[in-house]
């Protein structure tokens, strides 16, 4: 009988603790959004297909969640994220490139000069002599220079975009073609439509036109070596044509220099317009919640791509900010050193016979302190107080020698403090209490002069309340 009840209380214990580890265990998922540009923080649950299917007032989260840190409007152009957390590092997914190895073979940006600055011919004689089509040469470097320099304008803008954290992926793309747009040429189609052809557009007409200047100075060139048929040329004459020759020359240099430079700003221009299409100004972690507190700092430095531009070989932090999430419910067990006082009422009594040899009693009905070590168990609900069970034995301390054995202790409790360190427990006691043997009665009469050879310690039921401070956690 005595086996058959102390079976019957563990079973008891061990069905309650893995009922309340199923449920508590459950896994459920969370979202936690911070947007770089508006310092927004938002936190929602999420169904098993990822969907917000509420928003959460507080960061408090189910222990054992699994948490997607969602990082929203975060410029990779110009921002990289490091994260710390505590328990482990957050995981990284869905980047999707890698901007240092996709952007590593393009050269800076800065310090770019444009080759071209010659709107008008040298106003000589040497020149008049090519007639009309001196008028139209200069036209023709009026329009490259107009054109390279919306080039140069169009590639400062666009990389200046890129390089400011503040702008969204959608500004940088309309701000650029806002800027292509601004090139008057009508030979060029709408960047809107189509910036890619827009582009291929753009490189085909200025090889085209530098192709048309090269051609058009040969004609002056040739036709200017070919003046001196006309008649015997003078000395100052000769010497303003061959300083006519050289400006030719030069020009002609400079305009390899030119659109030589620009179709490489295309090139990189047309790179560059790939990976922002391609790229992902959303940056998602996932963490499973396990801490009752977790922060998780979030710092934003200058990307490899930016500090490539500046070429002061140092990323420059430009804020800090942090995530706080607050577990709540999971399962949580821990131990603790208790005392306890334990009282059996009148199961327990101490045994005697009267000067008429008649057996009488004393109810041993007073608490007795016990010294207690308590396993704990509770669904977490907050940082400061949960409530949940204990089971654990304990050892009498005091000097009553009528009282002995240990004793086993399950009931609820309440935890408070930091981590639940302290709790407040009561519940059932099954210990030993004395009992008469050999047939013997309270009230019997007998020739006895003591009955302590006929107790025996057997184990029953009583209570117990107690003061506990938690050692570890187990989980």
């Amino acid at each position: 009988m005595k086996n058959s009840i102390r079976n019957h209380l563990l079973t008891t214990i061990m069905i309650v603790v893995l009922g309340l580890s199923h449920v508590c265990f459950a896994q459920e998922r969370y979202r936690v959004t911070y947007n770089y540009n508006t310092e927004e923080v938002g936190y929602y649950a999420l169904d098993k297909n990822n969907t917000i299917v509420d928003t959460l007032d507080t960061p408090r989260i189910k222990r054992n969640s699994l948490v997607e840190i969602q990082l929203q409007n975060v410029n990779p152009f110009a921002v990289q994220v490091q994260t710390d957390v505590k328990e482990e590092n957050l995981r990284q997914e869905g980047q999707g490139f890698n901007f240092g190895s996709l952007l590593g073979g393009l050269n800076s940006f800065t310090g770019d000069q444009i080759n071209i600055n010659t709107p008008n011919l040298p106003d000589t004689d040497a020149f008049a002599a090519a007639g009309a089509s001196r008028g139209a040469v200069s036209t023709g470097f009026e329009d490259l220079n107009n054109t390279v320099t919306n080039i140069s304008a169009m590639k400062s803008a666009f990389v200046s975009n890129l390089l400011n954290p503040n702008m969204n992926k959608e500004t940088i793309m309309e701000n650029l073609i806002s800027t292509a747009n601004a090139d008057p040429d009508v030979r060029l189609p709408d960047p809107g439509d189509n910036f890619y052809v827009y582009l291929a557009q753009l490189e085909k007409t200025l090889k085209a036109d530098k192709s048309a200047l090269e051609a058009d100075v040969s004609t002056i060139s040739d036709s200017m070596e070919n003046s001196d048929s006309v008649g015997v040329m003078s000395r100052g004459e000769l010497r303003a044509r061959n300083m006519a020759m050289g400006d030719l020359q030069r020009l002609l240099a400079n305009l390899d220099n030119s659109t030589n430079q620009s179709l490489q700003f295309l090139d990189e221009l047309r790179s560059l317009y790939t990976v922002l299409e391609a790229s992902n100004f959303e940056q998602t972690y996932d963490y499973e919640l396990e801490a009752d507190k977790v922060d998780i700092e979030l710092k934003f430095v200058q990307s490899d791509f930016s500090a490539q531009q500046d070429r002061d070989n140092q990323q420059t932090t430009l804020k800090t900010r942090n995530i706080k999430i607050y577990s709540k419910g999971g399962f949580k067990i821990n131990t603790s050193v208790a005392l306890t006082l334990n009282n059996f009422g009148s199961k327990s009594k101490d045994f005697f016979i009267d000067d008429l040899g008649v057996i009488g009693a004393d109810d041993n009905d007073y608490f007795v302190p016990n010294l207690s070590t308590m396993v704990n168990f509770y669904p977490f609900l907050g940082e400061d107080f949960n409530i949940g069970g204990s089971f654990g034995i304990s050892i009498p301390i005091s000097g009553d020698e009528n009282i002995n054995g240990i004793n086993f202790l399950f009931g609820p409790s309440m935890f408070f403090g930091s981590k639940s360190r302290l709790s407040v427990s009561g519940g059932l006691a099954y210990g030993p209490v004395k009992k008469l043997t050999n047939g013997l009665s309270e009230g019997d009469s007998t020739a006895f002069g003591s009955v302590d050879n006929f107790t025996k310690n057997v184990y029953d039921f009583g209570y117990y309340f107690g003061i506990s401070f938690s050692l570890f956690d187990i989980n």
